[in-house]
């Protein structure tokens, strides 16, 4: 119950910076450029600051090795996702580039810009480890699948025919991103053991703050910019948030609970299953938007799964997480 009241309180802060990011937007405060600036910022700056400051904070190399298990989890997670949602267009019916652009929404959640300061809310100590080993696979499939399920299928390739590359080195340079780097970087200091003076880490978690407040009122801005209302005519929204957000957290939980000890792999943490469950019943990821509009790939489309499925979560989060914590 104590995790439920955090993950409520958490949610309802964040209904207020979106409700500041419709004001500031409504009173001409904030514009299309300065939000783009604003999104610019939290990628490259807030959240791999934020991510790299905690997860570098009194690490050892013991409790990296303990929180190994979530990259296994989190590849268990994307393929069961994958599988789940394809199935599910196909029983829906949904046709071409609309139905793979559902796909796209409902598989890969705001770890980002929602699941992390939730994370960290609810498990202080190991919550930035665990999302950094999280976030190696999380960014491995993004930008891999989640490329390729949000291209047009006429220009559907692969990510390394988008940007050619001759060698293996430069097209795993392609797939960096900032936020990545600092996952690799703070990984690589807690493996070799080099310490982190707490006077480099108190400012670059204060940067790395910006970052919940900031992508809250961007992606409120984005309510009053976009044209977005009419996603919510249509039928697979409300069922893919019934089957992702409510239904699928609730059932990989139960997995998760259940079927390590059945194997004889011994019981997983409860703490990990529980941030487990966070990352998989997360709203739409943001750059679904950003792929949207590169490509001219119904971006109004992505635009309105990405703030009907935020919307959704104030609701849904704390749903799931009454009901499996």
């Amino acid at each position: 119950m104590q995790q439920f009241s955090v993950v409520l309180n958490q949610l309802i802060g964040m209904g207020v910076m979106l409700v500041v990011g419709v004001v500031c937007v409504k009173t001409k405060l904030l514009n299309e450029d300065s939000l783009q600036g604003v999104c610019r910022l939290i990628l490259n700056v807030g959240i791999p600051m934020l991510v790299f400051s905690n997860a570098v904070s009194g690490t050892t190399r013991e409790d990296l090795f303990g929180s190994a298990a979530v990259i296994g989890i989190t590849i268990a997670l994307y393929a069961l996702l994958i599988v789940s949602m394809w199935l599910l267009a196909k029983l829906l019916r949904l046709p071409g580039e609309r139905g793979r652009m559902f796909q796209g929404a409902f598989i890969f959640g705001n770890a980002g810009f929602i699941g992390l300061p939730l994370i960290l809310a609810l498990f202080p100590k190991q919550g930035a480890l665990s999302f950094a080993l999280m976030s190696l696979t999380d960014q491995f499939f993004f930008w891999t699948y989640g490329v390729w399920i949000t291209k047009p299928k006429a220009n559907r390739q692969t990510y390394m025919d988008e940007h050619p590359a001759k060698t293996l080195g430069s097209r795993i340079l392609g797939m960096l991103s900032p936020a990545l780097v600092a996952v690799i970087l703070a990984i690589a200091i807690v493996l070799i053991g080099i310490p982190v003076p707490q006077a480099v880490i108190a400012p670059l978690h204060s940067l790395g703050a910006i970052s919940t407040p900031l992508s809250m009122i961007y992606l409120g801005g984005l309510f009053v910019l976009r044209d977005w209302a009419g996603v919510l005519k249509r039928y697979e929204l409300y069922v893919g948030i019934v089957v992702k957000m409510v239904l699928f957290p609730i059932a990989f939980h139960a997995l998760l609970v259940a079927v390590p000890p059945m194997l004889g792999l011994g019981a997983i943490p409860r703490s990990m299953a529980d941030m487990m469950t966070i990352i998989a019943g997360l709203p739409t990821m943001s750059a679904i938007v950003m792929f949207s509009e590169r490509e001219h790939n119904m971006p109004e489309y992505a635009v309105g799964l990405v703030l009907a499925t935020t919307v959704a979560s104030l609701f849904t989060l704390p749903a799931v997480s009454y009901l499996t914590f």
